[in-house]
C-alpha cells in the first residue's frame, strides 16, 4: 500500500537581488566558528589549502598539505560532459575516473602501470615546483588546458550518446546507459561489450549495481526504473519494472542494509533493499525491491514525497537516528530537502545561495586535525552542493538530526553539470557544460621525514648520486659552446620519454614511409611494439593500418611490416565485428596479402624454371 506524502509550497516569494547574493558568502571564511563539534574556524582556508578550491589569500605558506594537484581536462569533443565518477581502488594508488561524454566514455588513471598513464603523469607535474609560480595556478580562473593529457581507454557505445555510466563493486565491468535506451556492459579492461540490454527506446538517465554484481537498475526518459539480470538471456525483457512516475527519471539511489538475525544454529545475513527515484514530476519515489524475482500483491511504492521542483539528484547517508534507518537528500531547483524515506517525513528543507538549478549532492570527508600532543584527527562529513551557475557549496551535517548548515561558497568558471568525490575526500572532480574536466586533489601531508640512508654500493640508486643535483654558485662549470648538438625529432623525444604510443602517433603524421618503419623498428627492439599498438580506437588505428597496406608489399619494408600485422590481428582481432571502417581495413590488409603471396608463388616457378634452365645437360 502506498503513501503519498505531500507538502504545502512555501509562502512568499523567495526572491533576493543580486548584491544580496553576491556578498562575502562565496568567498569569505566560513561560519563554524561557535557551533559545536567543529574545531577549526576557518572553512575557507582548509578546502583552499587542500583542493584548491578558493581565494589565493587563503593559500598560506603554512599550511598542513602541500602544493594541491590540479587538472584542466579539455573536451575529447566539442560534447556536454553528462557525467563523471570514480571507480574503485584497485592495483594502482589513484582510482580508476571515468568521463562519460559524447559518444564514448573516457577512462583516466585506468591503467595498471601508472607510468604510461598521461593522466598520472600530469597530476605529478602539476605539484612540481619548477612549474610553480608565484600565483597558484590552481586558484588561477584562466589557468591553462592540459591538451596532453589523454584517456587511457575509451569504452565506445557503438556511435550513440552516452548518458550515464556505473562501476561494479569489483571495478572490472562498466554499465553504460545510451540515448537510445541500450544499458551496456563493458568489460574495462579489454573495452569490450559483452552484453547489452534494451527494453524500449527512450534515454537512460541513471545507473546503479546491486551489491550481488548481478543486477543493474536503470531509469530514463519513459519514467520507468527497471532492474536488469546480468545472466538473463533475454535482452529485451527486464526482471522488474517500476512505473509510477509521470514524466522524466533523472536520478537513482541505492540502499541496501545488512541487518543479521540470530537463528538457531546458523547466521543468515538479509538485505532490505530500497530504491529512490527523483523525476521532472517533481516527486521522489521510494520502492521496496526486497525479493526482486518474486512477484508481489501489495504495490512496491511505499511512499511519493512531493518535493516541489523538477528533480535533479538524489544522495543516500548514514543515520545515527535509530528512528530513522537511512536519510535521503533530493536536490531540484535551488533548494535541497532531508527525507525520512520509511515515514515520507520532511525534516528540513535547505535554501541554498544557488542562483541556478543545482545539478549535484555529494558527501565528501573532512579531516580535522586537532592541536594536541597527540595529533590526533577528528573526521566529519560535509554535503557538497554544485549547480548550473559554477557555485559549489559545502554545508554542515548532522547524522542524529538531519540538520544542514551553510559553510562555506566558492565558483568556478563554467556551469557544473556533475561532480563526483573518492571514499576519502581527497580528489573532487567537476564535469561541465563545455565538456571541460575539472580536476582537484589533495597534495601530500606535510610531515618531517626520516633521513634516507646512504644507497648501498653496487646499487642503481648508487650509481645515480648526485644526477639531479643543481651547481652552486663558486662551483666552476666546463662547457664547449662550439659544439652543435643535433635536434631531436619530436618522436624520438617521446621515446626517450617512454611514450611510445605517442610517438608512433607524432611519427605517422608525417607519412614518411622510412621514419615510420624505423620508429616500428626501435620499438620491436624495446620490446614495446605491443604498447604502442594497443589501446586504439577507430581515428587512432585507421592510419596505422593504411601505412600497412600501402607498404607491406614493397620489398624494404616488409620483413618489419608483417611482424606488425600479426601484432595488430593479435590485439584486435577479439572486437572483429565492432567496428565497420576497422573490418573493412583488415579485409583490405587481407587483399594485399593475398596478392603477395600471389607474388611469391609466381617468383618460386620462375626460379624453378631458371634453374632447370642453368642446370647444365648430363
Amino acid at each position: 500500500m502506498s503513501t503519498t506524502i505531500v507538502t504545502a509550497p512555501p509562502s512568499g516569494r523567495n526572491f533576493k537581488t543580486t548584491a544580496s547574493l553576491q556578498t562575502k558568502r562565496h568567498t569569505a571564511s566560513s561560519v563554524t566558528s561557535g557551533q559545536e563539534g567543529f574545531s577549526d574556524s576557518n572553512e575557507a582556508r582548509y578546502w583552499t589549502q587542500k583542493l584548491g578550491l578558493g581565494n589565493s589569500k587563503y593559500d598560506a605558506t603554512k599550511a598542513r598539505f602541500a602544493h594541491p594537484r590540479a587538472l584542466r581536462i579539455p573536451p575529447v569533443r566539442a560534447a556536454v560532459t553528462q557525467q563523471v565518477l570514480f571507480g574503485p581502488l584497485l592495483a594502482s594508488k589513484h582510482p580508476p575516473l571515468a568521463v562519460v561524454s559524447g559518444p564514448r566514455v573516457n577512462l583516466y588513471a585506468s591503467s595498471s602501470s601508472p607510468g604510461t598513464s598521461s593522466f598520472v603523469r600530469a597530476l605529478s607535474q602539476s605539484a612540481n615546483k619548477k612549474n610553480r609560480s608565484d600565483t597558484p595556478s590552481y586558484l588561477l580562473e584562466d589557468s591553462p588546458l592540459n591538451h596532453n593529457v589523454e584517456p587511457d581507454r575509451m569504452v565506445q557505445t557503438g556511435g550513440n550518446l552516452a548518458l550515464c555510466a556505473s562501476f561494479r563493486n569489483d571495478g572490472r565491468l562498466l554499465a553504460v546507459g545510451t540515448d537510445v535506451g541500450e544499458v551496456r556492459v563493458c568489460d574495462v579492461s579489454m573495452r569490450a561489450t559483452l552484453t547489452t540490454f534494451r527494453a524500449t527506446s527512450f534515454a537512460v538517465r541513471s545507473l546503479q549495481w546491486f551489491r550481488n554484481g548481478q543486477h543493474i537498475l536503470a531509469a530514463g526518459d519513459d519514467a520507468v526504473a527497471r532492474i536488469w539480470n546480468l545472466s538473463s538471456t533475454n535482452k529485451e525483457k527486464s526482471l522488474l519494472e517500476l512505473k509510477g512516475h509521470g514524466d522524466v527519471i533523472r536520478c537513482t539511489a541505492l540502499w541496501q542494509q545488512p541487518t543479521k538475525q540470530q537463528q538457531s544454529q546458523l547466521d543468515s545475513t538479509e538485505y532490505k533493499e530500497l530504491v529512490v527515484t527523483g523525476s521532472y514530476d517533481h516527486t521522489v519515489r521510494i520502492w521496496n525491491v526486497q525479493n526482486i524475482e518474486e512477484e508481489m500483491e501489495e504495490s512496491r511504492c511505499l511512499a511519493v514525497l512531493n518535493h516541489g521542483d523538477p528533480v535533479e539528484a538524489a544522495c543516500l547517508l548514514k543515520s545515527d537516528n535509530p528512528d530513522v534507518p537511512v536519510w535521503l537528500l533530493s536536490a531540484g531547483g535551488t533548494t535541497i530537502k532531508v527525507w525520512n524515506p520509511l515515514s515520507g517525513q520532511c525534516m528540513a528543507t535547505v535554501a541554498t545561495f544557488h542562483r541556478k538549478t543545482i545539478t549535484g549532492v555529494v558527501p565528501v570527508l573532512r579531516t580535522n586535525f586537532e592541536e594536541d600532543n597527540q595529533k590526533s584527527k577528528h573526521v566529519s562529513l560535509r554535503i557538497l552542493s554544485t549547480g548550473l551557475d559554477g557555485v559549489v557549496q559545502f554545508h554542515s551535517w548532522d547524522p542524529t538530526t538531519g540538520s544542514m548548515k551553510h559553510l562555506y561558497s566558492t565558483k568556478l568558471t563554467e556551469s557544473i553539470t556533475s561532480v563526483a568525490t573518492d571514499k576519502d575526500g581527497d580528489r573532487l572532480v567537476f564535469g561541465t557544460v563545455s565538456g571541460e574536466v575539472i580536476f582537484r586533489m589533495r597534495g601530500p601531508s606535510i610531515v618531517p621525514k626520516k633521513r634516507k640512508l646512504e644507497p648501498r654500493a653496487g646499487t642503481y640508486a648508487f650509481f645515480q648520486r648526485g644526477m639531479n643535483a643543481d651547481p652552486n654558485a663558486d662551483d666552476y662549470t666546463v662547457a664547449n659552446p662550439n659544439k652543435k648538438r643535433k635536434k631531436l625529432k619530436e618522436w624520438d623525444v617521446s621515446i626517450k620519454r617512454f611514450r611510445y604510443g605517442e610517438a608512433l602517433d607524432q611519427v605517422l603524421e608525417t607519412k614518411h614511409p622510412r621514419s615510420i618503419v624505423g620508429v616500428l623498428e626501435e620499438l620491436g627492439k624495446r620490446r614495446a611494439l605491443s604498447h604502442a599498438l594497443s589501446n586504439r580506437d577507430e581515428e587512432s588505428l585507421e592510419p596505422l593500418l593504411s601505412f600497412v597496406i600501402r607498404n607491406i608489399r614493397r620489398p624494404h619494408f616488409t620483413s618489419v611490416l608483417i611482424g606488425v600485422a600479426h601484432k595488430l590481428i593479435d590485439i584486435y582481432g577479439v572486437i572483429a565485428g565492432e567496428s565497420d571502417v576497422v573490418d573493412e581495413l583488415f579485409k583490405k590488409l587481407k587483399y594485399q596479402i593475398a596478392l603477395e603471396c600471389a607474388d611469391q608463388k609466381a617468383l618460386m616457378l620462375l626460379v624453378g624454371q631458371i634453374e632447370s634452365l642453368s642446370s647444365p645437360i648430363l
